[in-house]
């Protein structure tokens, strides 16, 4: 998908009744002089309307990892939690270059508002689900809602506002997720502990309403004046690959269905034939590919692209692993288990906050490779930590009353700083070693790439991890796992022994990252050179001849 930075890249013909309306900014036909420049107040709506869109996705995914064992127990799955949090990234996955790339051929604005709606509505929908299966439905339709608002939010700042306000409102853009790591949590838990869990979707309501009003008043069309074909056949192969592929691993881990199972095979196969058939039209046939495969020949997309697929491939379905494990098998007796997986989280978040912040600017000091392999063994040590979990680790053991020296807490710290560290290597170290003119599209195939592997490792290791706990489980969970069946005799096993077999489910699944964590280092010792600030004339590194360090 193309997240363009030169507004003159994406014209506009002058006499567009929306963008020349009194209100609206100007449209970017021409480069956006000061004068031109957007009102300090519409500057102030527009951002705000955008940011009210990513603060409010953000938000939703630390909200319902909070409440998600209180939801699972209310629906009497405890183990089926997963596909909850699959269905939203598969569809979130899938909508990012599909957005990316409408966004380029319509209006902008009715694009990034159109996600908005989808997003909204699948709220209210989820909000409502009367069974597990339909909401596990109406989060997919979250989730692809979801898929327009970063890459077309970025979008809309890079063709609205002047260069020397793109850069401080990106990053204020960027900071939403900052913000939603902290606030997710305490929203979520606040959220079961005062009122029914369906708020935490029907919050979205008004925000989302909020959102779309500021962008209507404020915001042009935004419609691109040159014409550009949409990939059609690429659009259908990646939701056929996608499709086929998660299907088969959630009936794995849903309806039971062997690994052998004729159908599972079959599923299997056609998403292989699919992929396939989805590089080769990416990269041979496709006049202007949704996906920019192409810039994977490029050394340093390719290193990127698949350490951040094989960091995504861990951090994804760790959060949610950690709250199931925690709200099920490890909330202490009498807690809250909302309060409990948010005070955890919190040892997860906050750590991947400051090793991002931190990253940041040593990138600037230190060589990728350096960077990028120093916080995959740092979080190695923390995965290795995990392994010795037990039903009777307790949640936290802490020293002078704050300082956290033991339970599940304690390999946290490490492992969501070190996952932190690499996160800014990743898109900066695209963004300033491929030409200008490709930098919003790496940019993107970097978020579609690290997002893809969540979403397929979430799928996969989730259907393992419920093969185990199926394995171990002594009753039917539909039947024990509801809050009424505390009391009843007959389920006074499977009670008891429910925590043992959520933890132990689970337990393979972290070695499993441990092996994911070190081949996303052993592919990161390919990396070369290090970051170069724009030399005087304005130039990238890659617009002048490498030194010596940046040698092959």
């Amino acid at each position: 998908m193309a997240l363009r930075s030169d507004p003159a890249a994406d014209p506009l013909p002058p006499s567009d009744p929306e963008v020349s309306r009194p209100g609206a900014l100007p449209g970017p036909g021409s480069p956006v002089s000061r004068a031109e420049a957007p009102s300090r107040t519409i500057e102030l709506v527009i951002v705000a309307g955008i940011l009210l869109a990513l603060l409010m996705g953000a938000l939703d995914q630390f909200v319902v990892l909070t409440a998600l064992p209180t939801i699972l127990a209310q629906f009497g799955q405890p183990n089926s939690g997963t596909t909850v949090v699959t269905a939203y990234i598969i569809a979130s996955t899938v909508a990012i270059p599909l957005f990316g790339k409408l966004s380029d051929l319509w209006s902008r604005r009715n694009v990034f508002l159109g996600g908005l709606v989808v997003f909204v509505v699948g709220s209210a929908l989820a909000g409502v689900s009367q069974s597990l299966p339909e909401l596990i439905a109406f989060r997919a339709v979250q989730g692809f809602g979801s898929g327009g608002f970063f890459p077309v939010g970025i979008a809309i700042v890079a063709v609205t506002f002047p260069p020397e306000a793109r850069a401080r409102i990106t990053g204020l853009l960027s900071g939403v997720f900052g913000i939603a790591t902290v606030a997710g949590p305490l929203l979520g838990s606040a959220i079961v502990d005062n009122a029914s869990w369906r708020w935490v979707f029907y919050v979205n309501l008004p925000i989302g309403a909020v959102g779309a009003v500021l962008l209507l008043i404020a915001l042009g069309r935004l419609a691109p004046d040159i014409p550009r074909k949409f990939d059609l056949v690429g659009s259908a192969l990646l939701v056929g690959w996608v499709g086929a592929l998660e299907y088969a691993l959630i009936q794995v881990t849903d309806a039971g269905w062997a690994w052998s199972d004729p159908r599972v095979l079959g599923l299997l196969f056609g998403a292989a034939v699919a992929l396939v058939a989805f590089v080769y039209w990416e990269l041979v046939r496709a006049e202007e590919p949704l996906v920019p495969l192409r810039l994977l020949r490029q050394r340093i997309v390719a290193v990127s692209g698949t350490t951040t697929f094989l960091v995504g491939a861990v951090f994804f379905p760790l959060a949610t692993f950690i709250s199931l494990v925690v709200g099920i098998a490890l909330t202490p007796a009498g807690a809250s288990s909302a309060d409990t997986v948010r005070n955890v989280l919190y040892a997860l978040v906050l750590p991947l906050v400051a090793g991002a912040a931190i990253g940041g600017p040593l990138v600037t000091r230190l060589s990728y490779r350096t960077l990028v392999v120093a916080g995959l063994v740092i979080s190695v040590v923390g995965l290795f930590s995990l392994r010795g979990i037990t039903a009777h680790t307790p949640t936290w053991t802490l020293a002078f009353g704050f300082v956290p020296v033991g339970g599940i807490v304690l390999p946290l710290i490490p492992l969501g700083f070190g996952i932190g560290l690499t996160f800014p290597v990743f898109l900066l170290s695209v963004q300033n070693e491929v030409a200008s003119r490709d930098v919003g599209e790496a940019s993107g195939l970097v978020q579609f790439l690290q997002s893809l592997g969540g979403s397929i490792s979430l799928s996969a290791l989730g259907s393992y991890a419920t093969s185990r706990f199926n394995a171990l489980d002594p009753s039917p969970s539909s039947v024990c796992s509801t809050p009424a069946a505390a009391g009843q005799p007959a389920c006074l096993p499977y009670l008891l022994h429910l925590p043992s077999a959520e933890v132990n489910a689970y337990g393979g699944v972290f070695t499993i990252m441990i092996g994911l964590v070190v081949a996303a280092a052993a592919i990161a010792l390919f990396y070369r050179g290090r970051f170069l600030k724009a030399d005087a004339g304005g130039g990238s590194a890659i617009d002048r001849p490498p030194g010596p360090e940046e040698e092959p």
